[in-house]
């Protein structure tokens, strides 16, 4: 949906020759009235370019008086002079009615006798334009949209042969499958929300990227469906490159917009979030069917996620213009309100921030400015969520080279802000404003935010990367080593103290145990015979070498007997491809798996040397911690057990490196760099931090320990202890995160 509302632009001298030529709509255009929530309105359909705007009563007015055979400035005095009465919708003033020209003309809307008069002023325009709109696209750079093709004949074989998937009666099995989804993932929400923690990570990227292109192309092609079932056309389909690399699809289907009824345009917007949630019904039911650990259930997961959450989360979002937008417009009958609501930030901030007394009011008769209002700011505040978000998510792609698509697309934004705001102020007097008095506000306003940033204190919070495993004690290593001959569980299987895990083979160790019992039982029949001949002095003799022998036999079983691998506690077992190891040789000391017990876990924590400071005090202090584990909602409470004094290159834990979705940055190990005795197998060795760290434990109490599954990724975080102010607070966390932002860019 396009919007043609006035901008409160002043007129250049281009506007001017262009106006001079009575300009008219063109001929092909259709206008007809439609209700907006019992408000009167209009759509103006351009059905060359297959776009639609939606007008008020004002704008209503001055369309029709486009007739070829008056000038702007006539149209504004004869609609003046026509309106009256306390209730009467005032007409647009001079300023507006050239604004909203303006845009009639950029949007190809009007035509004239001298087509080529006015196609020489537009083009006048657009050149004056040009390094506004170069700055523009290069803030822009980070969404790319790629058209595909006109759909809609597909759409209309579509809904011939599924429309009735859009009925009342699949409605009503649609919401018992919602129902039926939401009680099989709370049956089992604790695995749901273990499983959640690991949906992004680097191994499952190629599965999700997949499933995203799939679940988006459905979604879209349930909003062509069912725009088609009520007789609308779509003729244009594509797609968007979000930060250039994540695609989200899309479907011209604003022909809904000539729907007579808000119940059926409401119905088309709503209809991606409706397919996708029915899949995600789908999924749920069946991936609480299926063994968890699966290719099946890992797929069936995300599918829940993607179509479920992700739709929740931004497609019924009403701040941005997806399809929640839409709903909320016609729910409220709110036209054009991206553009209404923005125009009354504007007019709020300059009438009541900057004192501009001349800036007329762009509310009309009847409307509801307090809701238009909240949106207005509510939505800037989400704009700019989302701008620095794509800023920092540019930032970290390409290994560091998206750091400088991030810089000169949000250099051309602060550029254009400020531009916008000298170009404001350059009007102050025209509006109604004092230099004098502007200027004390702006010097009031920035005292305000300056004494915000240094007399607001409070206790700041420093943070470092953590993840969660079994706690100490549970690890299983091979003391004697061999070939692994049998593994008699498999990941996640819960088994008893002293439990058989796997069965080692060592031939040479077995023939040195057997060779030890024969020489055992050659000197015991030896010290028989003695005894039996009354040789004393060799009975004895021999007892005492009987003695070393058994000694030594007692040692060699003992540790034989390490070829079984026993359970060393109660717990479930964890561990990476354990199948494979099968056949391999296992090196003494090497850690085969774990034995978690699902109530004793902790967290294992690499900070670097500013963090560790603060760490090691609030140990010594028993200050508490918190835990704030990726893709969970809330924290959880921690005590920090142990803190190493020395910084050490070691990864530790694959959770917590980039290659595999961490957040520390590491490199190829160096040959003999470090100790590695501790790595949880062959290929932890190959990598070694950018920058040392110091390891951290800290303690899980067995509420938290249960809820928790091994390997989730999150942060710690501990109060410093000392006030600071609002400002050393947020220049320390901006220096850390482009510090942390820059170690990323060195991963090779």
């Amino acid at each position: 949906m396009a919007s043609l509302l006035p901008h409160h632009q002043q007129p250049d001298h281009a506007v001017r020759e262009m106006e001079s030529a009575c300009p008219r709509l063109r001929n092909d255009l259709r206008l007809r009235f439609q209700e907006f929530s019992g408000q009167p309105g209009y759509l103006l359909e351009d059905p060359v370019q297959g776009r639609f705007f939606r007008l008020g009563e004002r704008e209503y007015q001055f369309v029709r008086a486009l007739d070829g055979t008056k000038r702007i400035g006539q149209i504004v005095a004869q609609l003046a002079a026509r309106s009256g009465g306390a209730d009467a919708i005032p007409p647009l003033d001079e300023s507006e009615a050239v604004s909203l020209f303006r845009s009639f003309a950029d949007a190809g809307l009007i035509a004239s006798r001298d087509s080529e008069h006015v196609a020489r002023v537009a083009d006048d325009i657009s050149e004056k334009q040009e390094s506004q709109q170069l700055l523009g696209k290069t803030g822009n750079v980070l969404s790319l949209r790629i058209p595909l093709g006109n759909p809609d004949r597909f759409f209309s074989w579509l809904a011939r042969w599924f429309g009735w998937l859009a009925g009342p009666w699949v409605f009503l099995l649609w919401m018992m499958l919602l129902a039926a989804a939401g009680v099989a993932v709370s049956h089992q929400f604790a695995r749901f929300s273990s499983e959640t923690s690991g949906v992004f990570q680097v191994g499952n990227l190629g599965l999700l990227t997949l499933l995203w292109i799939g679940l988006k192309v459905w979604h879209e092609c349930w909003h062509g469906l069912v725009c088609r079932r009520y007789g609308g056309e779509v003729p244009e389909a594509g797609m968007n490159l979000l930060l250039l690399i994540t695609p989200l699809g899309y479907v011209n289907a604003t022909s809904s917009l000539r729907f007579p009824s808000r119940w059926q345009r409401m119905h088309v917007a709503a209809a991606g979030m409706y397919g996708e949630l029915m899949l995600a019904a789908i999924a749920a039911i069946w991936w609480a069917r299926v063994e968890p650990g699966t290719l099946t259930s890992s797929a069936l997961h995300q599918t829940v996620v993607v179509s479920g959450m992700t739709t929740l989360m931004f497609n019924a979002n009403p701040l941005m213009r997806f399809d929640g937008y839409y709903i909320f417009s016609d729910l409220f009958g709110l036209t054009n309100l991206t553009t209404r609501s923005q125009q009354m930030t504007s007019w709020l901030t300059r009438r009541w921030l900057l004192g501009f007394r001349k800036t007329a009011s762009p509310l009309w008769a009847g409307d509801r400015g307090w809701l238009i209002a909240i949106y207005g700011f509510a939505s800037a505040l989400w704009r700019f969520l989302v701008m620095i978000g794509l800023l920092v998510g540019a930032a970290q792609l390409f290994h560091g080279a998206g750091l400088v698509l991030a810089l000169v697309a949000g250099s051309a934004i602060l550029v254009r802000g400020i531009g916008g705001f000298v170009r404001l102020l350059t009007k102050a007097r025209s509006q109604g404003a004092s230099p004098w008095a502007l200027g004390a506000r702006l010097a009031l306003l920035s005292l305000l935010v300056v004494s915000l940033l240094v007399l607001v204190r409070w206790h700041p919070r420093v943070s470092a990367p953590a993840v969660v495993q079994s706690a100490s004690g549970g690890e299983v290593r091979a003391d004697c080593p061999g070939f692994l001959d049998q593994m008699t569980v498999i990941p996640g299987q819960p088994v008893r103290a002293g439990e058989t895990l796997a069965v080692l083979k060592n031939v040479e160790q077995t023939s040195k145990l057997r060779r030890a019992e024969i020489d055992v039982a050659l000197s015991r029949l030896r010290k028989d015979q003695f005894q039996a001949s009354d040789d004393i002095a060799a009975c004895q003799a021999e007892a005492q070498n009987l003695k070393a022998l058994e000694a030594k036999y007692a040692e060699l079983q003992t540790y034989t007997s390490t070829l079984n691998l026993k359970a060393p506690r109660d717990g479930i077992v964890i561990g990476r491809d354990l199948e494979s190891l099968a056949g391999t040789w296992i090196e003494p000391g090497h850690l085969v798996m774990l034995v978690g017990n699902p109530a004793e876990k902790e967290l294992v924590i690499l900070a670097p040397q500013a963090e560790m400071e603060v760490f090691q005090k609030a140990q010594v202090e028993k200050r508490p911690a918190v835990f704030a584990a990726r893709g969970r909602s809330g924290v959880h409470p921690a005590t920090i057990s142990q803190v190493t004094p020395r910084a050490s290159l070691e990864p530790l834990n694959f959770g917590l490196i980039a290659p595999f979705g961490g957040p520390l940055a590491v490199r190829k190990a160096r040959p003999g760099a470090g100790d590695r005795s501790r790595a949880n197998d062959g290929t932890l060795a190959d990598y070694e931090l950018v920058k040392p760290h110091f390891e951290m434990r800290a303690k899980l109490d067995a509420e938290t320990s249960r809820l928790l599954a091994d390997g989730e990724v999150g942060r710690v975080a501990v109060a410093r202890g000392d006030l600071r102010s609002l400002g050393e607070v947020l220049t320390s966390a901006g220096r850390r995160w482009f510090d942390r932002l820059l170690e990323k860019a060195k991963v090779r």
